[in-house]
Protein backbone atom coordinates (compact mmCIF):
# COMPACT_ATOMS: atom_id res chain seq x y z
CA UNK A 1 0.00 0.00 0.00
CA UNK A 2 1.70 3.16 -1.21
CA UNK A 3 1.22 6.86 -0.72
CA UNK A 4 -1.36 7.15 -3.49
CA UNK A 5 -3.32 4.16 -2.30
CA UNK A 6 -3.51 5.36 1.31
CA UNK A 7 -4.74 8.88 0.56
CA UNK A 8 -7.39 7.56 -1.82
CA UNK A 9 -8.72 5.24 0.90
CA UNK A 10 -11.35 5.50 3.60
CA UNK A 11 -9.29 6.96 6.45
CA UNK A 12 -8.40 10.28 4.77
CA UNK A 13 -11.95 10.63 3.45
CA UNK A 14 -13.31 10.09 6.96
CA UNK A 15 -10.88 12.68 8.34
CA UNK A 16 -11.95 15.13 5.62
CA UNK A 17 -15.58 14.56 6.57
CA UNK A 18 -14.90 15.05 10.30
CA UNK A 19 -12.82 18.19 9.68
CA UNK A 20 -15.50 19.59 7.39
CA UNK A 21 -18.18 18.91 10.00
CA UNK A 22 -16.22 20.70 12.75
CA UNK A 23 -15.61 23.67 10.44
CA UNK A 24 -19.32 23.74 9.58
CA UNK A 25 -20.30 23.60 13.28
CA UNK A 26 -17.83 26.36 14.14
CA UNK A 27 -19.13 28.59 11.35
CA UNK A 28 -22.74 27.97 12.48
CA UNK A 29 -21.91 29.02 16.06
CA UNK A 30 -19.97 32.06 14.84
CA UNK A 31 -22.77 33.10 12.52
CA UNK A 32 -25.26 32.98 15.39
CA UNK A 33 -23.13 34.89 17.89
CA UNK A 34 -21.94 37.50 15.42
CA UNK A 35 -25.48 38.04 14.15
CA UNK A 36 -26.57 38.62 17.75
CA UNK A 37 -23.77 41.16 18.22
CA UNK A 38 -24.68 42.95 14.98
CA UNK A 39 -28.34 42.98 16.04
CA UNK A 40 -27.43 44.74 19.28
CA UNK A 41 -25.73 47.61 17.45
CA UNK A 42 -22.17 46.36 17.65
CA UNK A 43 -21.38 46.98 13.98
CA UNK A 44 -17.66 47.52 13.63
CA UNK A 45 -15.97 46.64 10.36
CA UNK A 46 -14.16 43.72 11.98
CA UNK A 47 -17.42 42.19 13.20
CA UNK A 48 -19.01 42.53 9.78
CA UNK A 49 -15.92 40.93 8.16
CA UNK A 50 -16.05 38.05 10.63
CA UNK A 51 -19.77 37.59 10.00
CA UNK A 52 -19.29 37.50 6.22
CA UNK A 53 -16.45 34.95 6.43
CA UNK A 54 -18.51 32.76 8.79
CA UNK A 55 -21.56 32.84 6.51
CA UNK A 56 -19.55 32.13 3.35
CA UNK A 57 -17.82 29.23 5.10
CA UNK A 58 -21.17 27.92 6.31
CA UNK A 59 -22.59 27.70 2.79
CA UNK A 60 -19.42 26.23 1.28
CA UNK A 61 -19.05 23.56 3.95
CA UNK A 62 -22.72 22.58 3.77
CA UNK A 63 -21.65 20.96 0.49
CA UNK A 64 -18.09 20.07 1.50
CA UNK A 65 -19.27 17.84 4.36
CA UNK A 66 -20.75 15.39 1.86
CA UNK A 67 -17.99 15.50 -0.78
CA UNK A 68 -15.67 12.91 0.82
CA UNK A 69 -18.44 10.33 0.45
CA UNK A 70 -18.39 10.72 -3.35
CA UNK A 71 -15.95 8.24 -4.87
CA UNK A 72 -14.94 10.60 -7.69
CA UNK A 73 -13.85 13.31 -5.23
CA UNK A 74 -10.09 13.75 -5.13
CA UNK A 75 -9.51 16.92 -3.13
CA UNK A 76 -10.80 19.45 -5.63
CA UNK A 77 -11.74 21.89 -2.84
CA UNK A 78 -8.05 22.58 -2.14
CA UNK A 79 -7.87 26.06 -3.72
CA UNK A 80 -11.06 27.13 -1.95
CA UNK A 81 -9.93 25.80 1.45
CA UNK A 82 -6.57 27.48 0.99
CA UNK A 83 -8.24 30.86 0.40
CA UNK A 84 -10.66 30.31 3.28
CA UNK A 85 -7.82 29.44 5.66
CA UNK A 86 -6.20 32.83 5.00
CA UNK A 87 -9.53 34.61 5.44
CA UNK A 88 -10.10 32.79 8.75
CA UNK A 89 -6.60 33.69 9.88
CA UNK A 90 -7.35 37.35 9.19
CA UNK A 91 -10.63 37.05 11.05
CA UNK A 92 -8.83 35.44 13.99
CA UNK A 93 -6.30 38.28 14.06
CA UNK A 94 -9.11 40.84 14.05
CA UNK A 95 -10.86 39.18 16.97
CA UNK A 96 -7.60 38.87 18.92
CA UNK A 97 -6.91 42.57 18.40
CA UNK A 98 -10.45 43.56 19.40
CA UNK A 99 -11.32 41.20 22.25
CA UNK A 100 -8.15 39.95 23.97
CA UNK A 101 -7.01 41.20 27.35
CA UNK A 102 -8.50 44.45 28.61
CA UNK A 103 -9.64 45.57 25.13
CA UNK A 104 -13.07 43.99 25.55
CA UNK A 105 -15.77 46.50 26.31
CA UNK A 106 -17.83 45.75 29.44
CA UNK A 107 -20.85 44.35 27.60
CA UNK A 108 -20.92 40.98 25.85
CA UNK A 109 -17.33 40.09 26.79
CA UNK A 110 -18.15 36.41 27.23
CA UNK A 111 -19.70 36.25 23.77
CA UNK A 112 -16.69 37.98 22.24
CA UNK A 113 -14.32 35.52 23.91
CA UNK A 114 -16.52 32.69 22.62
CA UNK A 115 -16.18 34.14 19.11
CA UNK A 116 -12.43 34.15 19.53
CA UNK A 117 -12.42 30.53 20.76
CA UNK A 118 -14.57 29.24 17.90
CA UNK A 119 -12.45 31.11 15.39
CA UNK A 120 -9.38 29.35 16.76
CA UNK A 121 -11.16 25.98 16.50
CA UNK A 122 -12.38 26.72 12.99
CA UNK A 123 -9.00 27.96 11.78
CA UNK A 124 -7.07 24.98 13.19
CA UNK A 125 -9.44 22.47 11.61
CA UNK A 126 -9.46 24.42 8.34
CA UNK A 127 -5.66 24.44 8.32
CA UNK A 128 -5.49 20.66 8.80
CA UNK A 129 -8.29 20.22 6.27
CA UNK A 130 -6.21 22.16 3.72
CA UNK A 131 -3.20 19.91 4.34
CA UNK A 132 -5.34 16.79 4.02
CA UNK A 133 -6.99 18.09 0.84
CA UNK A 134 -3.52 18.70 -0.62
CA UNK A 135 -2.47 15.14 0.19
CA UNK A 136 -5.64 13.67 -1.29
CA UNK A 137 -5.31 15.87 -4.38
CA UNK A 138 -1.62 14.98 -4.77
CA UNK A 139 -2.31 11.26 -4.47
CA UNK A 140 -4.64 11.42 -7.47
CA UNK A 141 -1.96 11.88 -10.10
CA UNK A 142 -1.63 10.54 -13.60
CA UNK A 143 0.96 7.77 -13.80
CA UNK A 144 1.11 8.02 -17.59
CA UNK A 145 -0.91 6.27 -20.24
CA UNK A 146 -2.83 3.27 -19.06
CA UNK A 147 -3.80 0.24 -21.04
CA UNK A 148 -6.42 1.17 -23.59
CA UNK A 149 -5.59 4.89 -23.60
CA UNK A 150 -3.53 4.74 -26.78
CA UNK A 151 -6.21 2.94 -28.74
CA UNK A 152 -8.76 5.63 -27.88
CA UNK A 153 -6.56 8.58 -28.84
CA UNK A 154 -7.15 9.99 -32.31
CA UNK A 155 -4.28 9.76 -34.75
CA UNK A 156 -2.47 13.02 -35.40
CA UNK A 157 -2.11 13.60 -39.12
CA UNK A 158 -0.04 16.38 -40.56
CA UNK A 159 0.44 16.88 -44.25
CA UNK A 160 3.69 17.62 -45.97
CA UNK A 161 4.16 18.43 -49.58
CA UNK A 162 6.86 16.50 -51.39
CA UNK A 163 7.52 14.21 -54.28
CA UNK A 164 6.53 10.61 -54.18
CA UNK A 165 8.21 7.83 -56.06
CA UNK A 166 4.86 7.02 -57.65
CA UNK A 167 4.49 10.51 -59.08
CA UNK A 168 5.44 10.72 -62.70
CA UNK A 169 7.75 13.36 -64.10
CA UNK A 170 8.43 15.09 -60.80
CA UNK A 171 4.81 15.87 -59.93
CA UNK A 172 4.28 16.91 -56.36
CA UNK A 173 1.86 14.95 -54.18
CA UNK A 174 0.59 15.29 -50.63
CA UNK A 175 2.01 12.73 -48.21
CA UNK A 176 0.26 12.09 -44.92
CA UNK A 177 2.61 11.76 -41.98
CA UNK A 178 1.36 9.94 -38.91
Amino acid sequence: MGFRDFFNGRVPRALLGINSFVILASSIVLTGILSYLVHWHYRGTHVIYQEVIAVVTLFIFLVAVFLPVVKAYHGYMLPLTLVLSYLWLTSLIFSALDYSGSRCQPYHCRLKHTVEAFQIIGFVFLFFNTILEALVWGSHGNDGPRRGDLEKAPAIVTETVGTTPAAADGERAVQPVV
